[in-house]
């Protein structure tokens, strides 16, 4: 394996920064090493408690409401646009209907022509 002279920099930096640590923890008074391990043991012991807390309310109450929600939206979508397509529709009907009512306050024709069924044919003839 080739090192490059920035990773030597950098293991060089490490083994002076672990040498003075070491010199370091030799100076201090008896016990302090102890008492420092110790506390440390009891912080990890704490974090993984209220790690493993928050990973199993993730776990239960996370994935149920995900679920729920993947399986219920395509019934919402459908349901929403079943809804979308009935007032499209209902709109359409009524401005044909408004349309056609327009047509027969506006032309001289009484309304009983178009109830005759040759009429609206010929309409529809007219139309296209």
């Amino acid at each position: 394996m080739t090192t490059t002279p920035e990773l030597r920099r950098e293991l060089r930096t490490a083994l002076a920064l672990k040498r003075h640590l070491d010199a370091s923890t030799a100076r201090l008074g008896d016990g302090v090493p102890e008492r420092l391990r110790a506390a440390r043991e009891r912080a990890l012991s704490v974090q993984k408690r209220e790690a493993s807390g928050v990973i199993a309310l993730a776990g239960a109450r996370g994935s149920v409401g995900i679920d729920w929600f993947w399986r219920v939206a395509p019934v919402i979508i459908l349901v929403v646009g079943l809804f979308g397509i009935g007032m499209w529709h209902e709109a359409r009907q009524a401005e044909e209907n408004l349309e056609i009512d327009t047509r027969l306050l506006l032309d001289e024709v009484p309304p009983n022509a178009y109830l005759d069924k040759g009429f609206g044919a010929w309409l529809s003839r007219q139309g296209q």
